[in-house]
């Protein structure tokens, strides 16, 4: 059975006595010796007894260990991803070579295997006299001493040896001689069969392809046990010399190398002339059927990010090595089976998602990425960009190696700033304070002094912080719940300042979140809005935390490694805690969700129960939707200009449209849209759990103070504050001009719920007055004006604006919509 080791009693090989043992007389122990030009002199008995000694003194044993072979990389589904190889190699057993090949290599490299012992007599004979009489230098190996010489071989590269690598490779008749007695050892320790197996899995055919089985596909395209005839002759004549031999590069010589092979197999009659006749009639050009090596992540077309991601995971755990030179080694030497997490079907719709929201060489510059994990679990089931990948210094445009959905440590950059994608970890913080949805915030544009923010880990310094909303106005008071789905920036920042805002850096902490380069998250006011930047990975876990009713789990990439051997190594494993209380996890749930079903992504439902947000920074720099479904899909999109000329998205023609405007629910939302219907397509329908905690979401604003006002104005202001309006009745009114409101109910300034409708008194000016035969006076109607606080409108629609701590050049305002 083939496995990691080639097939061997496990112990160290042993000659006893020597080769002269073998031989049984010591004169032919000095003709080897003598004959093969080593440095023993003297003449007769004298000089075989030397040689004698000579070669009893060389090492007679050697741990063969494992062949170096290649490792695989699997999808979730088991498929292949992505082959790793410093030599390409995949072992099989004897079984699994065509009985065929198995002859073509025994009758031209060593005829007389299956009667010799290790070392052919008549072979080293021939030799020490060609080599006596000056003539051609003859190696006389057998199939076994090639075998110790690749082994030997396949140890020094292993270890980097590069100078045993080279005296390996030069002509010494003093390291032949030892590969004879390891040879005459491994015999005895070894079934012919075994040593066949193993000489046939460790050879070299060209193209770095070691072993019959790399060498049937590269070259045929098939499996070794369906090789025929001239498969076999073609690929047995490659031994001798696999550059001179390559059939694909020099056909002709190979045609006629093959049909030597052919003809030496004729005249050991293991085939007849009409065989031979045949098999070499046929053209080497119209017998190979090339396959083009897959060798690391370049193969692994939209998974080779992903790919990357985890050849630096397997680079940085101590489970696959001491070091990181170890690790390396295991990998490309060890023919481990990685099966990943990466969900095949998933995987392409997040590619054809990416890539239909901005195609790779789109002329604008603009990328796209997307990563999508399992809430629970931390798997990751789809990681994708739509820039191809290519780790060559000098890639062409609309490639990178660089994967932008993840953090710097794991191949990729500094990450981006998030927008109001960070607004979550302030709603969560707020909510486990003992906040609700529905308190009221101020949502005006105001400064706030840097005093006017608690921060228990460091100090605040700097000028006032003044932030603002995309259409530059006040909200007025609003709810925290309609801060959220309408992303008002003023709103989460008043919210922020009744926080510590530590407390909310530490949320998101427990929430997975980091910057991408590693620091910790820089702690001011405009952190509220998305100033640190962040890995997409990063992003979409941390959602998924809320999508898991406050259960996080850290990225999971690999299910599980096998060695050749089947022993499963120590996988780096999810580390799953409750991180936030269900509760707190529902509340948040109950505002995203608001956020897809009437808020700045509206237009992003999936026909079922989904939550996310939207995120834009200054000028459109990055833009942004982070989106999920109950315990099933958490998924982060992003889309921006990367390093090293990053841009605004703003006055671009991105795929052919021209967007004067661009926010998170322009581009990003809509391929999270699509990613996520035809991810879930087929799946149950989940729900949100339910928290012991009712949250209100009935909101709650102050009533406009209308008073004064033209009916038709005072109309229009509270229906943009959420409140529809009737005229519950018309009276004089000596101060109030005809047509103007006199009064409101509720009366403006109270608290009330949105929606409720207000009922307006309208003024028909002064009564006229009375006859002078009625003394009475008219005390009037007075309006009970007063100047209570005069509202804006709290529907902004979808303001982002991360304040004056934007670190790119532009910062303008920030919207979603």
């Amino acid at each position: 059975m083939v496995s990691g080791s080639p097939s061997h009693p496990k112990k160290p090989m042993s000659v006893g006595s020597g080769l002269a043992a073998y031989l049984g007389v010591s004169a032919l122990a000095g003709v080897l010796v003598a004959g093969l030009a080593l440095p023993v002199v003297g003449t007769g008995a004298s000089a075989a007894n030397s040689s004698v000694g000579f070669f009893d003194s060389l090492p007679g044993d050697m741990d063969i260990g494992s062949m170096s072979q290649q490792s695989r990389l699997l999808y979730r589904d088991g498929s292949t991803m992505a082959t790793f190889y410093y030599e390409n190699r995949v072992l099989v057993p004897l079984s699994n070579v065509a009985p065929i090949m198995r002859q073509a290599v025994i009758a031209i490299e060593d005829w007389r295997f299956y009667e010799h012992s290790g070392a052919d007599p008549r072979g080293i004979i021939r030799a020490a006299v060609n080599n006596a009489l000056g003539r051609d230098t003859q190696g006389a190996s057998t199939l076994t001493q090639q075998w110790i010489r690749n082994v030997l071989l396949d140890q020094a590269r292993s270890a980097g040896d590069e100078e045993e690598i080279r005296r390996l490779l030069t002509p010494d008749e003093g390291r032949k001689v030892r590969e004879i007695k390891l040879a005459i050892a491994a015999e005895k320790e070894y079934t012919k069969d075994q040593i066949l197996e193993n000489y046939l899995n460790i050879a070299l055919f060209g193209n770095n392809q070691y072993g019959v089985q790399t060498a049937s596909q590269r070259y045929l395209s098939k499996n070794a046990d369906a090789l025929n005839l001239q498969d076999a002759a073609l690929l047995a004549g490659m031994i001798q010399s696999p550059s001179r031999y390559d059939p694909i590069r020099h056909p002709q010589i190979a045609q006629e190398r093959r049909n030597t092979v052919l003809k030496r197999m004729l005249v050991l009659k293991i085939i007849t002339q009409e065989q031979y006749d045949k098999a070499a009639a046929i053209p080497v050009a119209q017998q190979i059927k090339p396959t083009k090596p897959s060798n690391g992540c370049s193969q692994a077309g939209s998974a080779a990010f992903f790919c990357d991601y985890v050849t630096r995971i397997i680079s940085s755990d101590p489970a696959f090595g001491e070091n990181a030179a170890e690790r390396q080694r295991l990998l490309y030497r060890g023919g481990l089976t990685i099966q990943t997490t990466l969900d095949r079907q998933k995987q392409e719709a997040a590619y054809n998602s990416v890539t239909q929201a901005v195609e790779p060489s789109d002329p604008s510059g603009a990328a796209a990425s997307l990563v999508s994990v399992q809430p629970g679990t931390g798997r990751i089931v789809a990681m994708t960009q739509n820039r191809a990948y290519d780790p060559r210094t000098n890639a062409p445009p609309g490639t990178t190696a660089i994967n932008y959905n993840v953090d710097a440590a794991h191949g990729g950059g500094n990450g981006f700033q998030t927008g109001s994608t960070f607004k979550p970890f302030t709603l969560a913080t707020w909510l486990e304070s003992g906040h609700t949805l529905t308190e009221l915030v101020n949502a005006n544009q105001i400064g706030y002094p840097m005093r006017s923010f608690k921060t228990s880990c460091t100090q605040l310094g700097g000028p006032v912080y003044r932030p603002g909303n995309s259409e530059g106005r006040d909200a007025g008071y609003i709810s925290a719940l309609q801060a959220t789905y309408n992303s008002v920036n003023t709103g989460y920042v008043n919210m922020a300042s009744k926080l510590d805002l530590c407390k909310i850096r530490d949320t998101a902490n427990k929430l997975g979140v980091e910057r991408a380069d590693g620091q910790d998250i820089t702690v001011t006011p405009a952190m509220v809005l998305g100033t640190n930047e962040i890995a997409p990975l990063t992003m979409a876990n941390a959602f998924a935390t809320f999508a898991a009713d406050g259960k996080y789990c850290t990225p999971v990439a690999i299910e599980k490694t096998t060695t050749p051997d089947g022993m499963e190594l120590k996988k780096p494993a999810a580390e799953c805690k409750e991180v936030l209380s269900p509760n707190t996890a529902s509340g948040v749930n109950a505002a995203l969700q608001q956020v897809v079903q009437r808020g700045t992504g509206r237009r992003l439902g999936i026909g079922r129960p989904a939550a996310g947000k939207t995120g834009t920074t200054n000028d459109s720099w990055e833009t942004w939707f982070v989106g999920y479904t109950p315990r099933q899909l958490s998924t982060a999109v992003w889309v921006g200009t990367p390093d090293p000329s990053p841009k605004s998205l703003r006055r671009l023609r991105i795929n052919g449209v021209y967007r004067s405007m661009v926010y998170g629910a322009t581009i990003a939302g809509p391929a999270w849209q699509r990613y996520m219907r035809e991810a879930l397509q087929g799946t149950e329908v989940t729900h949100f759990s339910k928290a012991t905690q009712n949250w209100d979401l009935v909101e709650r604003a102050k009533v406009p103070w209308v008073n004064g006002q033209p009916r038709d104005v005072a109309i229009g202001r509270l229906a943009k504050s959420g409140f529809p309006s009737y005229v519950a009745g018309e009276e004089h009114n000596d101060s109030v001009p005809p047509g103007h409101v006199i009064r409101t109910t509720p009366t403006g300034g109270s608290t009330t719920r949105v929606g409720r409708s207000v009922g307006l008194y309208i003024s028909r000016g002064p009564q006229a007055s009375p006859s002078p035969s009625e003394n009475g006076e008219d005390d009037g109607d007075g309006n009970g004006g007063g100047n209570g606080d005069d509202e804006n409108r709290g529907d902004n629609g979808s303001d982002e604006n991360r304040g004056d701590n934007d670190q790119r050049p532009g910062g303008g305002g920030n919207e979603d919509d």
